[in-house]
This record gives structure tokens, sequence and C-alpha cells, in this order.
């Protein structure tokens, strides 16, 4: 029973890996790294979730959003996403000989003015955020974006497998258009070892999505 459960788990994390993959790409160029431009980073980390799968809206509405919030909130302050996502991509781009910096900025959105595409021969940020060129000093702006927590995945209201999940979703912005010059995303997913529901510490829980954070980071490496 475990074996499928598992089984059933890692073809879920195969149809997230696709399914997720609406993000549109970029690759990034070579002359990004010898232009000798100046990065600057923010990484915008969520708060700890639970992701559901197989789902329709009524499914959903029958199910309590709650479950596993308590639990949750209890392994989130030994997983420390944000230090190991800051870490990789500060390093990541110093390692290739780029200028980056980390933002200390609350980034929202919400702040700024919609953008107005010029043309439609390029891909623009939604939000003008050109000031923020002038405001830290650098030409381009990478936004990473984590998701972590609990996957789980439903047969209508039935759970049928869940672990853990992560996933990257990493834009470059030139601040001199607001054009996009770097878009994608990396999911990375954990199984479940043992039962879930191990008080206090969760430690199954913790090492899942802990080694669904390692995977997306893995795979985040392999990008530039």
């Amino acid at each position: 029973m475990k074996n499928k459960t598992n089984l059933i788990y890692h073809l879920l994390i195969v149809i997230l890996i696709f399914s997720g993959c609406t993000v549109k790409k970029y690759v990034l160029s070579p002359e990004f790294y010898s232009s000798g431009s100046n990065v600057g980073l923010i990484v915008i980390t969520n708060d700890i979730s639970t992701l559901r799968s197989g789902q329709g809206a009524l499914d959903k509405a029958l199910t309590r959003m709650d479950k596993y919030a308590m639990q949750l909130q209890t392994v989130k302050p030994k997983l420390n996403p944000e230090s190991q996502f800051k870490d990789l991509h500060l390093s990541l781009l110093k390692s290739k000989g780029k200028n980056i910096t980390l933002v200390d900025e609350e980034f929202d959105e919400g702040q700024f003015e919609k953008f107005e595409k010029p043309d439609n021969n390029k891909e623009y940020f939604n939000k003008d955020i050109r000031s923020l060129r002038d405001k830290y000093q650098v030409d381009e702006l990478m936004i990473a974006s984590i998701s972590y927590g609990l996957n789980i995945n439903y047969y209508g209201v039935i759970e049928m497998g869940k672990g853990g999940y992560s996933h990257i979703i990493s834009q470059i912005i030139n601040l001199n258009d607001n054009s996009i010059i770097y878009r994608s995303e990396s999911w990375g997913g954990g199984a479940l070892k043992s039962k879930w529901d191990t008080p206090p510490d969760y430690e199954y829980l913790k090492m899942a999505i802990a080694t669904a954070i390692y995977k997306s980071i893995e795979l985040e490496k392999t990008k530039y």
C-alpha cells in the first residue's frame, strides 16, 4: 500500500511539472553576462501552504482548507527557504561574473502603476517598476517568487497521496524599458517517508518539504 501511495505521489509531481509549464520561458543571452550591468535581487517567499490537485470547484468547497495548517506552521521555522533561495540566486549569477546585489525591498506590485505596452514585439512586466532603477542603482531586477509546503492529490474529496512541494518562478526585468528578458520556473517534490502525523515535531512532514526545496534548488541551478 505504501509503495502504491508513493507511486501515485511521484506521478502527481510529474503532472505538476508539466501542467506548471504555462509560464512562458526565456533563455538568457550570453550578452547578459558580459554586459557589465548591475542586477538587483528580490526574493518573495510566500507563506507555507497546501497545494491541492485533482479537485474541481465543488470538491474544494467541500474540503477543509485548514486541515494541515497547524502542522505546517510547526515545521515552518525549521525550513527557512528564503535564506536558501537568496544564497542560490546570488551565488549563481556571481559565479557567472554578473554584478548582483540583494535588494531589501518589501515588493508589492500594488504600489506600482499598470504598465502600458509601447509595442507587441516584447513582453513586459505588468506593473511599471522602472523607478527602481535609480532607487537601487541597478539596470535589471531579478524577482524570485517561492511557494512551498504540502502537496495533496485528490480524487473528488478523497486524498490519494501527499508529499512536499516547492515551486520557484524567476524573472529578470530590464529596468530601462520594463521588458522581461528572462523567466523560468522550477518544481521540486518530496515524498513522505512515513506517516506525516508525528507530533510534536512532524519530522517526516518537514523532511518531505525540505527535500522538495532541495530539488527545486538543484533544478534552478541548471537554468543559468
